[in-house]
């Protein structure tokens, strides 16, 4: 049985939901799950409290059980997240986005800028803009290379109610969405899972999740991967970019590309690691992050 999240109401009346977790002393950690999911597809609660964590697990918005947000954008997450941190009394806070989620946690910090002490990307999606390298698409996986390709420059209203779709297996349930998940993840990435207790069924419950309310969020979501002009010359913090060698979705390339862009960026790279490696390592990018930042 999953535990009901706490919820703040913003402004417009919608509903932003999150887990608050982990260390209640510990240096506050917001979380954003990637595309598909939600704040349930995160690691586990323990080992972010071992590491000196408290953690915010926040549900994007269309997703789990916060409200969807039409018209949204890049930025507008980081007006939410603004609001959570001053009903919370947190002046300063770690950012981490997990592969959708890590765009939008760029997005955020361009509107967060001094609350955010450090920014963690583990497997990101970069701006649309990186697509435009041949390099960098080149070293997608089939299925990530031909969503570039098919986007850019491309009628991408028309398309996104193609594909969108397409991202969940409809209907789900908990079986359904547990093959999704390891289907998904390839050979790498369920070895991956497989080296963390519990990942695959926090997975499972996040993909599950992420479409409770329908696809509306998913497609705002998606509509933002694909906006253009996020400026990332404005995010001054730490920026530590993770990436495995053997990713499909986020390949080093993609670290690179943004290091080149960001202020204060370093790439931090996993020979032996896929687009899962959140989960086996998440307790050693907490405490690199740590390590980055200034609370």
């Amino acid at each position: 049985m999953v535990a009901a999240p706490s919820t703040l109401t913003l402004p417009d009346g919608r509903t932003l939901a999150y887990d608050d977790v982990g260390d209640p002393a510990g240096t506050p950690v917001v979380y954003l799950h990637g595309t598909p999911d939600s704040r349930l597809g995160r690691p586990a609660d323990d080992v972010s409290a071992a590491a000196g964590v408290r953690l915010l697990a926040v549900d994007r918005p269309g997703a789990g059980d916060s409200d969807v947000h039409r018209g949204s954008t890049l930025a507008s997450l980081g007006h939410d997240l603004a609001r959570l941190l001053d009903a919370l009394d947190l002046p300063r806070v770690l950012l981490v986005g997990w592969s959708g989620g890590g765009l939008a946690a760029l997005g955020a910090s361009t509107v967060l800028r001094e609350r955010v002490a450090a920014v963690g990307l583990v497997g990101t999606l970069p701006p649309v803009e990186a697509y435009a390298d041949p390099s960098l698409v080149s070293r997608l996986a089939p299925g990530r290379r031909a969503f570039a390709e098919l986007f850019v420059g491309g009628d991408r209203p028309g398309r996104l109610a193609d594909v969108v779709p397409l991202l969940v297996p409809l209907p789900i349930d908990d079986e359904v969405a547990r093959q999704h998940v390891l289907e998904q993840a390839g050979e790498r990435g369920r070895d991956e899972l497989a080296a963390a207790p519990g990942a695959v069924e926090a997975l499972t419950a996040g993909l599950v999740a992420s479409v409770r309310a329908g696809l509306a969020g998913l497609e705002e979501d998606v509509a933002q991967q694909l906006e253009p002009g996020l400026d990332l010359t404005v995010i001054t913090c730490p920026v530590r970019t993770f990436h495995g060698a053997d990713d499909g979705i986020s390949p080093p390339e993609v670290g690179a590309w943004l290091v080149a862009r960001l202020p204060n960026a370093v790439l931090d790279l996993s020979p032996d690691a896929g687009h899962h490696l959140l989960f086996p390592r998440w307790r050693g990018i907490l405490r690199a992050l740590a390590r980055d930042a200034v609370i």
